[in-house]
C-alpha cells in the first residue's frame, strides 16, 4: 500500500445503502472449550465460553453489507467496517482479538465499559493495490472472544470492491443554467461535483470565468492520485460543496442579503458546505479590487477556501483544528519563521472564538501555500505582505520544508495549476477602465438621445426623449442603456422623484438620494446604466427616476421590466 493512503480520513459518499445484521450462527464458528467446571465457595460453578451476538454499522451512513456466512462487502476507501458485540453467561469481561490469514491487516478495538469492539482496517483499503494475502481484495480473518479461560471464534471475510461513485463527476459543460434550483442563486453550473451558484445580478461572463477556472483546477493529469481525487470529488457530493458568487460586496446589497429578503438564503447556508463569496468587482468595489490581477486572485482564493474545506473533511493530513495534522504543523512552521502572520486580519478572533480562529488561519494558510506552490502568488497577489511573505515555490521549498512537502505530496495529486497563460487570457467585462468611454451599443446595449426644451406645462426646462417631454421610460433588465445628453444638464438616476432636489421621504443626503448601482458617469454628456431588477434599493420596487443633477423638475420615471 502506498504511503499516501495514510492521509485518507474517510469516504462519505458511497453508491451503497444497506444495513447489515450479523447472525450469531454465521459460518466458521468454533470454540476451544465450551464449558469449564470449577469450585467456588464450596459449590460447583460452571463457566461457558462467551459468544458473538451480532454487529452493527459504525457510521450513520451505511458503508457495508453482508451475505450469509459472515461474508462482507465494502467499497474501497472505508476503514472502519462494523462493531461486533458479544456476551458471557457468567458476566465476565470479554477480550477481543483477531487471527487468520489477513489478521495483520485488521484491527479490533474494544469499547470502554461494554462487550463490544470496533473492527477496522489498519490501512485504508485500495482496490487497485490490495493488501490481502491472496491479493484478490478478499480479507479473511477470525474474531476471537475470550473470558480469560474459555474462548470462541467466528470466521469473517471482507471483500473490497471498486468505488465507482466518482466516475460520474465531470467538468462543467459550458452551459450556464438559470432557474430556482439553488435560489436565491439563479444562475449556476457544476464542475466535478462542486456547485458554483451566482446571485441574479452577477454577469454571465463572470460566472463562466469562475466555472472554467474550477474546471482547470479540478481536472486530472499525469500527476493525479486517483484515490485521493475520487475521495475529494465524492465528498463534494456528500457535503454539498457550494461556491457562492455575488456582485461588489456584501454591504452593497440593499435590502440586505438574508432569508427575509432572499428566499432560500438560509437553506443553502444550512444544508450546503459554503465558505464565502467570490465577488465580481464593479465601479462600486474598493479601488484595490478593481484590477484584473486582484479579480483573478479573488477567484483563486475563494475557490481554494471552498475546496480545502472539503480537504479538511477528507484527509487527516489537512485537519484544520488538529494540532498534529501536516497542515497545522506546516502553518506553525510558517508562523514561527515569520513568514505567515494572520494576526492583523483575524487576531481578535483568537480571544472571542478560538475554534473559528484556528479554522480561518489554517484555511488562509492553505490558500497561500497552494498559490505560492503554483508560482501564482507574485503575479496575482504581490502586495499581501506582511500576512504572507513567501514569493515563489522555490523560496517555499527552502524556507518552509513542511509546506513544500505537503504541497508536493497532496496538492499535486488532486489539484491542477490553472497556469498564468490561461488566467491572463480571461476577460472581465464588469471591471472599470480608467477614463473609458461608454460601452459600444450592441444587442444588449441601447443609446437614448436626450435633449432639453422649455417646459410646455410650466416654467423652466425639461428633458425631451423621442419628442416627448419628461417621457416615462421602460428599460429591460440585463441591458445597458447610454443616455446621451447636453453637458449643461447632467442626467442622473434616483429611487425618488427629482432625486437630489427632493426634500421628502426622509432622505437627508445626496448620497442616499442618488442611485449609482451599475451607473457610469465618467464621460461628460453621457450617462450609462445597467438595468437591474435585483439591485441595491430593490426594496423601493422596480421604479427609478431620471433627473438633472443641476436643475430641478426636468426628469421623469423609469420602470425596469423582465
Amino acid at each position: 500500500m502506498t504511503s499516501y493512503i495514510k492521509n485518507l480520513k474517510f469516504k462519505s459518499i458511497l453508491p451503497f445503502l444497506f444495513v447489515f445484521i450479523l447472525s450469531a450462527c454465521g459460518g466458521g464458528g468454533g470454540s476451544d472449550g465450551g464449558t469449564y467446571v470449577g469450585e467456588v465457595g464450596g459449590s460447583i460453578a460452571a463457566n461457558t465460553a462467551p459468544t458473538i451476538l451480532g454487529a452493527y454499522s459504525n457510521t450513520q451512513v451505511a458503508c457495508c453489507y453482508f451475505e450469509p456466512n459472515n461474508d462482507y462487502f465494502s467499497p474501497e476507501g472505508i476503514t472502519s467496517i462494523f462493531t461486533v458485540s458479544a456476551s458471557d453467561a457468567e458476566g465476565d469481561s470479554i477480550a477481543f482479538s483477531v487471527s487468520g490469514d489477513d489478521a495483520s491487516k485488521m484491527n479490533i478495538s474494544k469499547k470502554d465499559g461494554v462487550n463490544e469492539a470496533v473492527v477496522s482496517f489498519i490501512l485504508t483499503p485500495n482496490f487497485e493495490s490490495p493488501e490481502d494475502t491472496n491479493s484478490d481484495n478478499i480479507y479473511s480473518f477470525n474474531i476471537i472472544v475470550s473470558d480469560g479461560t474459555l474462548s470462541s471464534s467466528q470466521a469473517f471475510t471482507i471483500s473490497v470492491i471498486k468505488d465507482t461513485s466518482a466516475d460520474t463527476a465531470s467538468a462543467w459543460d459550458g452551459v450556464l443554467l438559470k432557474n430556482d434550483t439553488y435560489k436565491p442563486y439563479e444562475k449556476y453550473g457544476t464542475s466535478y461535483n462542486l456547485i458554483v451558484g451566482a446571485l441574479p445580478d452577477v454577469t454571465d461572463g463572470f460566472v463562466t470565468n469562475v466555472l472554467n477556472i474550477a474546471n482547470k483546477m479540478l481536472a486530472s493529469n499525469d500527476s493525479t492520485n486517483s484515490v485521493d481525487r475520487d475521495l475529494l470529488l465524492n465528498n463534494f457530493n456528500q457535503y454539498n460543496a457550494f461556491q457562492r458568487v455575488g456582485k461588489t460586496n456584501m454591504s452593497s446589497y440593499d435590502p440586505a442579503l438574508n432569508n427575509d429578503n432572499y428566499a432560500g438564503w438560509d437553506f443553502i447556508n444550512d444544508n450546503y458546505a459554503v465558505v464565502d463569496f467570490i465577488w465580481e468587482s464593479t465601479y462600486r468595489s474598493p479601488a484595490d479590487e478593481r484590477t484584473k490581477a486582484n479579480q483573478i486572485n479573488a477567484i483563486l482564493e475563494h475557490l481554494l477556501h471552498t475546496i480545502t474545506l472539503i480537504f479538511d473533511k477528507s484527509y487527516t493530513s489537512w485537519g484544520y483544528e488538529d494540532e498534529s495534522s501536516a497542515l497545522v504543523l506546516a502553518m506553525n512552521e510558517a508562523i514561527t519563521g515569520g513568514f505567515y502572520d494572520p494576526s492583523d486580519n483575524y487576531g481578535g478572533l483568537s480571544d472571542s472564538d478560538p475554534a473559528l480562529y484556528k479554522r480561518i488561519i489554517a484555511q488562509e494558510f492553505a490558500y497561500w501555500m497552494i498559490v505560492t506552490g503554483w508560482d501564482l502568488k507574485s503575479l496575482y497577489a504581490p502586495d499581501a505582505s506582511p500576512e504572507w511573505t513567501i514569493i515563489n515555490a522555490s523560496e517555499m521549498e527552502t524556507k518552509l520544508p513542511l509546506a513544500h512537502t505537503l504541497f508536493k505530496d497532496t496538492v499535486n495529486g488532486v489539484l491542477v495549476n490553472p497556469t498564468q497563460a490561461y488566467l491572463d487570457g480571461l476577460t472581465f467585462s464588469s471591471l472599470p477602465t480608467a477614463n473609458a468611454a461608454p460601452p459600444t451599443p450592441n444587442s444588449s446595449a441601447v443609446t437614448i438621445a436626450v435633449s432639453v426644451a422649455a417646459n410646455n406645462a410650466g416654467s423652466g426646462n425639461v428633458y425631451v426623449i423621442e419628442g416627448t417631454q419628461k417621457k416615462s421610460l421602460t428599460l429591460e433588465a440585463g441591458k445597458t442603456y447610454t443616455f446621451s445628453h447636453p453637458t449643461a444638464h447632467p442626467l442622473r438616476f434616483s429611487t425618488i422623484s427629482d432625486g437630489t432636489h427632493s426634500t421628502v421621504g426622509g432622505y437627508p443626503s445626496q448620497e442616499l438620494r442618488e442611485y449609482t448601482d451599475g451607473v457610469n458617469t465618467s464621460t461628460a454628456g453621457s450617462t450609462v446604466i445597467e438595468a437591474r431588477l435585483n439591485s441595491s434599493h430593490a426594496h423601493h420596487g422596480t421604479t427609478l427616476y431620471y433627473y438633472c443633477s443641476l436643475h430641478s423638475g426636468m426628469g421623469g420615471s423609469i420602470t425596469i421590466s423582465d
